[in-house]
């Protein structure tokens, strides 16, 4: 009996210290080109030697990245690149982007995720003495106000849909093009399980888009014809493998909250339905040479259409800044219950599963 009202008064305990969770007071993003102008996806060309980085972005000034749309809506500032802060426990205390830090120079770059999971481990740590919290506390302060937002995945099937350097095709046969979406799936949920044993309790895991419309993919593998579905499908079941192993992990991560968003679902509405949401364009890039503008990326700004705000894609993989302002606001909101005959909101949707962006931030519990 006594042992049965203990774990009753600590079931209790836990319960209530979920509830009274109070909203994120940070960001921390992990990811590659898709949060970063500190990477790229590729050469510009697609005809260089390697696949290195090409360098920062051309419009540093100009682009707005998933972590500075979720930072505004947070009421937080972007969050900064590890690279560009001093040290202190002060730059860091209210997010850190990590975006753009790899581990190796392998195609896929897989050790990016350890890399930066590294560098994420040691500004908490830092945070930590700074506020006085024991690194053996409970609920240590630094990662229980914060959100830990993963966007991995791009690059790697970048790498892996492109038809040049003779290294991508080398390096497929070593996984399997569909077994390079279960070594990333396992490694991001990996990476999940890592954070939450550094007491992070919030986490956010975006999906892949669909890179077969890409121009780049759709000029070199489609013939123009449209969406090349067999790259669909490889993206398509990668998101599914890493959905189905954040579902199996929940269960054994008591008290976090991991969120999963189908940045491929709502890609895929505005390439479906473009002129719905203000666009007009959704296979040409407003920046590049060619076919599609596909055949080289964007080298200046001359390159650039007059109108980006009305094409989807800026490059040969890259989204307008238009299509990441709906991808976040379909990430950060759930979308409005349906009316009596059944239909809602049509231009609002939610991406995001168990709950939305907005609900994680603000220590809300999952609908029921």
């Amino acid at each position: 009996m006594a042992l049965l009202l203990f774990v009753l008064i600590h079931f209790a305990a836990a319960a209530a210290a979920e509830s009274s969770r109070s909203p994120a007071t940070a960001l921390f993003v992990l990811g590659d080109s898709t949060v970063s102008c500190a990477s790229s996806i590729l050469p510009l060309n697609l005809t260089a030697p390697s696949l290195s980085s090409a360098g920062p972005c051309l419009f540093p000034s100009g682009r707005r990245l998933l972590p500075d749309l979720l930072a505004a809506k947070m009421g937080l500032p972007p969050p900064p690149l590890i690279s560009t802060l001093n040290g202190t426990a002060a730059a860091a205390a209210r997010g850190v982007n990590f975006g753009g830090q790899y581990g190796d120079r392998g195609i896929f770059r897989m050790g990016a995720v350890g890399q930066q999971l590294r560098l994420a481990a040691e500004t908490l740590q830092l945070l930590q003495l700074e506020t006085g919290t024991p690194q053996d506390a409970p609920s240590a302060a630094a990662a229980a106000g914060a959100v830990f937002v993963l966007s991995f995945g791009t690059d790697a099937y970048a790498r892996l849909l492109a038809r040049g350097p003779a290294e991508a095709a080398a390096a497929a046969p070593k996984h399997g093009r569909r077994g390079l979406g279960r070594l990333l799936a396992d490694r991001i949920a990996r990476a999940v399980a890592e954070l939450y044993e550094a007491e992070v309790r919030r986490v956010a895991v975006m999906g892949v888009a669909p890179l077969g419309c890409a121009p780049r993919v759709m000029w070199e593998a489609g013939g123009g014809r449209g969406c090349v579905e067999e790259a669909n499908e490889l993206i398509e079941g990668y998101n599914a493998r890493l959905a189905a192993r954040l579902e199996d992990l929940r269960p054994q991560l008591p008290g976090a909250d991991v969120v999963f968003c189908d940045v491929y679902k709502g890609m895929m509405e505005i390439i479906s339905n473009p002129r719905r949401h203000g666009l007009e364009e959704s296979r040409e890039a407003c920046c590049g040479v060619g076919p599609f503008k596909a055949t080289v990326g964007c080298l200046s700004t001359e390159m650039a259409c007059a109108a980006p705000e009305r094409h989807v894609w800026w490059d040969l993989y890259t989204p307008t800044d238009a299509v990441a302002a709906l991808v976040a606001n379909w990430s950060w909101s759930s979308p409005p219950p349906a009316t009596s005959s059944g239909s809602g909101d049509s231009d609002v949707m939610g991406i995001c599963s168990p709950m939305s962006l907005q609900q994680l931030a603000a220590g809300s519990p999952p609908p029921a």
